[in-house]
């Protein structure tokens, strides 16, 4: 039996590669033949490496990202597909097919409320059977592009299959930008040249009559490739935007010119389609199963992330050290950690002297593009006792979850959840690590945070700075009550471990009969 876990993401390695690599590591113990699909060559023993898992029995398989069409057809291939990618709408066509949600997200998350207006409202009219309209076959990227046009590249061969019809004509916009020119040649199917276009960096129109036809049939797009940069492994071709088949005036309408003005209209927010797929939607969480039913209309079977408990060895002498855990980005780019925020209240509790002789620890992965947070973070902790750690190793992070004695969280702090659910913690995963490490979690009592931490057995939760502060120094000068807490955390820790994990897993493949 051959499984694949897709996710186009591995070189990121971060909690939803790790969600995803042990399921997959799970299948294999299982008996499965198991492929890690992916588009980036981060080599298995890397990904293995950094994720902390064993994934000696899969293979990383890497294919080219040209598009859910060829992901659909390499689909075929397995009796499980597992669809582990983030914010996809991808339709596999495996025995069985599974989508590992971390959260439901709609792709016009974040976008301004005349825009939304616009996709939910407008969009659904706008796409719907739009006259001429044509789909991509294999040989091209996915779509990309700004507010005025939209393009898909192709990968040097574009193949576009056409209806049959009366008096058709190919329209589109050629052009390469960022590449040097070059002749593009429109072939049949039989290889035959039916025109040739001089193209060059900027956008131009390209009509071509193609005749009457009773049946469907194909065109190449065919040109020389380029590689577009170090950091980019693709080579494209040409780009085309606009691309339709005109017959007769069919096409000539209001909603073409429409979506020639703002491309984005092709795009609909409401159509969830592509989830009569799967055979079954997988929550990291509760929080986002019911933000599943909410957004998606369907039910799902809660399969927590995998916490590694077992590596974390809490420390009998603990330290006067409060730490947190979260990549540093600032807000409105998800589910950001606010550790400006903590700084700053850590700041007023040490100005006020609550918390003398304790020193906040904070951690986290940190983008080139999120260096001017960082240095934020940085300047508000200036000649306080804060230590900031931006792409500690591993080993420190182990260190100091093992050592510390409080852990703090306050994602989703200022958030509404109600217009943005995307911007809370969907689970927890360094909340549980803390918590397997002997700290004390003291975190926003929000989201997915809810079902880690039991108020006042294991740890607090918090809505206030206020509250946090009021709990923090209640937990720091009082050992018996720190001490309760932390044997109770290390407890609680062990509910989301990989043998959980495991079993849970099995539990569902049972029902779903796999």
């Amino acid at each position: 039996m051959r499984a694949a876990v897709y996710n186009r993401f591995w070189h990121s390695m971060g909690g939803g590669e790790r969600h995803s690599g042990k399921l997959a590591e799970v299948l294999a113990a299982d008996g499965w033949d198991v492929d890690l699909v992916g588009h980036t060559d981060v080599g298995r023993d890397e990904l293995a490496d950094h994720l902390g898992l064993d994934l000696s029995g899969v293979r990383l398989r890497v294919v080219p990202d040209r598009g859910e069409h060829d992901l659909q057809v390499l689909s075929e291939e397995y009796d499980l597909f597992v669809n582990a990618t983030h914010m996809s709408r991808l339709a596999p066509r495996a025995r069985h097919n599974v989508f590992l949600c971390y959260f439901p997200t709609p792709f016009d998350a974040g976008a301004e409320p005349w825009r939304q207006f616009l996709l939910r409202r407008v969009a659904p009219h706008v796409a719907r059977d739009l006259p001429g309209r044509l789909a991509q076959g294999a040989g091209w990227y996915p779509p990309e592009g700004g507010l005025r046009r939209s393009w898909v590249w192709t990968q040097g061969d574009g193949v576009i299959p056409l209806p049959p019809g009366e008096q058709r004509r190919l329209s589109m916009a050629v052009g390469r930008p960022g590449g040097a020119p070059t002749t593009l040649r429109v072939l049949d199917e039989n290889g035959v040249e039916l025109g040739r276009v001089d193209v060059t960096a900027e956008f131009a129109g390209y009509d071509l009559d193609l005749g009457a036809s009773t049946q469907g049939s194909e065109l190449h797009l065919v040109s020389e490739t380029f590689a577009p940069g170090a950091d980019d492994p693709r080579e494209l071709g040409v780009a085309v935007s606009r691309l339709r088949l005109r017959a007769g005036d069919a096409g000539a309408g209001w909603r073409w010119r429409l979506v020639d003005r703002f491309p984005w209209l092709t795009l609909d927010p409401t159509d969830l389609s592509f989830l009569d797929a799967y055979d079954c939607v997988l929550a990291n969480s509760e929080y986002t199963r019911g933000w599943v039913r909410r957004l998606w209309r369907r039910d799902a079977a809660v399969l927590f992330p995998p916490i590694r408990v077992g590596e974390l060895a809490p420390s009998p002498v603990r330290t006067k050290t409060i730490v947190t855990v979260g990549r540093f980005f600032r807000p409105g780019l998800g589910h950001a950690k606010r550790q400006l925020e903590m700084v700053r209240m850590f700041g007023d509790l040490a100005r006020a002297g609550r918390l003398d002789g304790w020193t906040l620890h904070v951690v986290g992965g940190c983008e080139p593009s999120q260096l001017p947070y960082l240095e934020e973070v940085r300047a508000a902790a200036a000649g306080l006792p804060v230590e900031v750690h931006p792409n500690a190793p591993r080993a420190t992070v182990g260190r100091l979850l093992d050592e510390a004695s409080i852990f703090w969280s306050a994602t989703g702090l200022g958030e509404d959840e109600a217009k943005a659910p995307w911007s809370m913690e969907h689970f927890g995963m360094t909340t549980v690590e803390a918590m397997a490490g002997g700290c004390v979690p003291v975190v926003i009592d929000r989201a997915g945070q809810r079902e880690i931490v039991r108020d006042g057995v294991d740890g607090y939760r918090w809505s206030t700075p206020a509250e946090l502060g009021e709990r923090t120094e209640r937990i720091a000068g009082d050992d018996a009550l720190r001490a309760r807490l932390a044997a109770s955390a290390v407890e609680r820790a062990n509910a989301f471990s990989e043998e959980a994990f495991a079993k849970r897993w099995r539990e569902i493949a049972a029902d779903l009969g796999l």
